[in-house]
């Protein structure tokens, strides 16, 4: 076992081509945990073909492993990774063999390509029977018999000509077919006429081109695959909120490449070709846009019924057997291994590399509260303490934490303000960032709306308030909090929904506080100015006990206020004395549940049955 610090741990990069691409595949496929309950099967031998999930929970890592596990049974697998709108780096020389067997290629278009266009199926079927064709011939022609069935899908597929580059194929606004004939003198001739691709051009011999894709596809399910598999891998499906006109065509784009990818999964399914597959990964937050700003034509049946969603929930559980925190273990283990075999146990890695507490919290509680249980999060926080001047440390002590936390913070929230990009354009995204800057940590919905319209007026959350702060639940930049139970609520942990009502408390998740200067101490200094509101728990001093009610006052960050109990709250049991259960002069830990009256209605039933819950 090797001493190391902190800085030589394995980190990898926070995008897994990246990682793939830098840091080599041996340490990716080491350091990979598959995701609980993730039914990789299905993916590869079954009818699933979607890995679905928010940004960073691993969606492309996923497709790699999975290329390497097909690879591992068959060493003469052949698979295609096909990256929308997405350049990639030139792969290390001393990595390429590792990849030889694997096309890498993007699909690409130009800002003002096709932008009146809302149908694009006919053109991903072209373009995906382009990339059989260049990979069948990269792969030296051993993906499918040549007979002619083949020779004739080749034929079609050549009629169609635009811009050709193996690694990088555009989507053009026109192609040309060549459609031969016979003149008079018994000479072929191979004339070539223009097809606009655009909306409204079926003057232009668009017919023409559609007859060819449904013959080429009925070719394509004729032929004979050979035994060697073959896979396309299909990722980095991208739309950004800017151009009105650029994002709609985007969605449209993405929208038909998951039903042509469905379809040729059910083409290949019907041929008999089991050895055939095209697996997509799709970003949860794009099908959302899909679904807000243009027609889906159905997709979530398509999604639904063929997808492998990635979660990270494991059981409500926060220890170090958490399947994020296994992440981090096993690359501490490979870090530390000389010989890379021999690792050391999980408890023997607790024991040396973390305290026993963290601000008073067990430490893989600790992370797990700073994450959203995505591995990229465990990425970004050893990178963050990698950075820090504390570096050297030959543990992950609370100075490393304290160090690296404002780092990893301000990087959570570009994390999150990426995913919004899908939604908003770049200046409501600042606006609502602003909203919370500076703000409190814990809040109700009314004092988010008096905020908003005292300072925030016109915003996109001041005119789309219940949309915004549902769409920030689901990234995971706000959650739910029950303060007479403690009870949280996480998108990441299962909870679909915001809750919005007078006792619930908006949150911000606590990795995202120190980027947005709130906190604990700051919310503190805020309440002493503000008065009690519904839901708040309180200390209730009792001053009069009568038949039906006990009068008092409530305390609130050095406030005293009136209030009183009614004999219904103080237990969920009939009360024949109410001086059984309160005496003059105690102080009650009570949760306010109105305003009436000039007094507040405080519940110490509802502080006990928020407790036995808890």
């Amino acid at each position: 076992m090797k001493k190391i610090t902190v800085k030589d741990i394995y980190s990898g990069k926070p995008d897994a081509k990246d990682e793939i691409n830098f840091e080599g595949l041996s340490g990716f496929i080491k350091t990979f945990i598959v995701p609980q309950n993730s039914d990789l099967e299905s993916l590869i031998t079954g009818n699933h073909c979607f890995i679905s999930g928010y940004k960073g929970t691993g969606k492309t890592a996923l497709l790699f492993y999975l290329d390497n596990l097909i690879r591992e049974r068959d060493n003469s697998a052949c698979s295609s990774f096909v990256f929308f709108k997405e350049e990639f780096a030139e792969l290390k020389k001393e990595e390429f063999d590792k990849f030889s067997k694997r096309g890498l290629s993007s699909i690409t278009i130009d800002k003002d390509t096709l932008l009146n266009n809302s149908e694009f199926e006919y053109i991903w079927r072209w373009l995906f029977f382009k990339r059989i064709v260049a990979d069948n011939e990269e792969f030296n022609g051993g993906l499918f018999e040549d007979n002619e069935h083949w020779s004739k899908f080749i034929k079609i597929v050549s009629k169609i000509k635009g811009p050709m580059n193996i690694k990088k194929s555009v989507i053009p606004n026109r192609v040309r077919l060549g459609i031969p004939f016979t003149d008079p003198t018994g000479s072929s001739v191979g004339p070539e006429m223009e097809v606009d691709l655009s909306k409204g051009s079926m003057e232009n011999n668009y017919s023409i081109f559609v007859k060819l894709i449904d013959d080429a596809e009925d070719a394509l399910s004729k032929v004979t695959k050979t035994d060697i598999p073959y896979h396309i891998f299909v990722d980095e499906l991208e739309a950004y909120y800017g151009d009105q006109d650029v994002f709609k065509r985007d969605l449209y784009l993405i929208r038909d490449l998951i039903f042509t990818i469905k379809r040729f999964n059910s083409i290949f399914s019907s041929s008999s070709m089991s050895n055939i597959k095209i697996i997509c990964s799709i970003r949860s937050e794009i099908v959302n846009a899909i679904s807000r700003f243009i027609v889906t034509k159905e997709l979530n049946k398509v999604t639904s019924g063929f997808e492998v969603p990635l979660r990270w929930n494991y059981n409500n559980t926060n220890s170090f057997s958490h399947p994020i925190m296994q992440i981090l273990l096993r690359r501490i283990a490979i870090s530390e291994s000389e010989d890379d075999e021999t690792y050391r146990s999980d408890k023997e890695i607790i024991a040396q590399w973390f305290p026993e507490t963290i601000h008073e919290i067990e430490p893989s509680n600790y992370v797990l509260n700073n994450s959203w249980h995505k591995p990229r999060d465990i990425v970004r926080f050893i990178v963050s303490a990698q950075n820090s001047i504390n570096s050297d440390s030959t543990s992950f002590s609370q100075a490393v934490f304290e160090s690296s936390h404002k780092q990893y913070s301000i990087d959570s929230l570009n994390e999150i303000r990426e995913e919004m990009r899908a939604l908003y354009t770049s200046e409501q995204i600042e606006d609502i960032i602003n909203v919370f800057t500076g703000f409190k940590s814990i809040f109700s919905v009314e004092q988010l709306r008096t905020r908003i319209s005292k300072f925030f007026g016109d915003s996109i959350m001041d005119t789309n308030f219940n949309a915004v702060i549902n769409d920030l639940y689901r990234l995971g930049f706000i959650g739910n909090c029950f303060p007479a139970s403690q009870m949280y609520r996480w998108q990441h942990k299962g909870d679909d929904r915001l809750i919005i009502s007078d006792e619930w408390r908006i949150m911000i998740h606590q990795a995202l506080q120190s980027a947005l200067s709130v906190g604990k101490r700051h919310d503190y200094r805020m309440k002493r100015f503000e008065k009690p509101q519904i839901g708040d728990v309180v200390l209730f001093k009792v001053k009069e006990i009568r038949r039906s009610f006990v009068n008092g006052c409530i305390h609130f960050y050095g406030g005293k206020y009136p209030a009183y109990i009614h004999i219904s709250q103080i237990v969920d049991a009939y009360i024949r004395d109410i001086n059984d259960f309160v005496t003059e002069g105690e102080e009650l830990r009570t949760v306010i549940t109105q305003y009436d009256k000039g007094r507040f209605e405080c519940s110490l039933r509802k502080m006990q049955e928020s407790g036995e819950r808890n």
